[in-house]
């Protein structure tokens, strides 16, 4: 007989008396349970608690880390008991996948150990990964216009190099005067097609200022191909 942890969770909020609590919740539980022939091991809840996150849940961790020993199906009445979002959703079936354990929700009608159990859990995965690259492309592009607009996103020792802290609005960048001279200086050597070996050895002859004691390749690389003057095979 296949064993199964049932789950539930009730956070009251003004429209409470529309939501299904804990015990009603536990009744479709194990009727489904019953009718899939499904032995009920043990019932854990989490009562007037978010759902925001699943680490702060010792129902929910004390149920997962149960079917995981006993590698049963946990069944909650809805997803949204389980987890509020996507990503943790996911987090939680990998961790009972792991242990050849399940998951299932009554409402969505999701058995991860059926077929399209599987298949939906699959798609799911791509839309949570889809979200996290346009989380990441908006962030990106943010960041680039901050940064296009003078506005500091790093630490004041981390600024990119020529740019420096305003002094006078430390949340803004402007050009520092040495650095900047030192990028002319590579242009001007990547123009004459010196290589980046070259490069180095004249910024540090000529005693531009650096970012340590001294100049090195793997630095002249990096702002060659920052500025897009591209690197000769040298």
């Amino acid at each position: 007989m296949t064993q199964a942890v049932i789950y539930a969770r009730f956070s009251p909020r003004p429209d409470a008396e529309d939501c299904d609590s804990v015990e009603k919740q536990r009744e479709r539980c194990r009727a489904y349970c019953k009718a899939h022939g499904y032995g009920v091991i043990a019932e854990k809840d989490d009562e007037d608690t978010s759902g925001g996150r699943a680490d702060n849940r010792p129902g929910l961790q004390a149920a997962i880390a149960l079917a995981c020993k006993r590698k049963a199906v946990l069944v909650v009445y809805k997803l949204d008991r389980l987890a509020r979002n996507t990503r943790e959703a996911l987090d939680v079936l990998e961790r009972l996948q792991e242990s050849e354990a399940g998951l299932v929700s009554l409402v969505e009608q999701i058995n991860s150990r059926s077929p399209m159990g599987r298949f939906f859990f699959t798609r799911l995965g791509a839309f949570a990964e889809l979200e996290r690259e346009q989380i990441r492309a908006r962030t990106s592009a943010a960041m680039r216009g901050y940064q296009a607009s003078g506005r500091r996103m790093t630490r004041a020792d981390r600024c990119p190099f020529g740019r420096q802290p305003d002094p006078s609005d430390l949340s803004r960048l402007i050009d520092h005067p040495g650095e900047r001279a030192a990028l002319e200086r590579i242009r001007q050597l990547r123009e004459k097609r010196r290589g980046a070996k070259a490069i180095t050895a004249v910024l540090n002859a000529e005693g531009f200022p650096c970012r340590g004691q001294r100049w090195h390749l793997t630095t002249v690389r990096r702002l060659l191909a920052r500025e897009e003057w591209g690197v000769p095979n040298k």
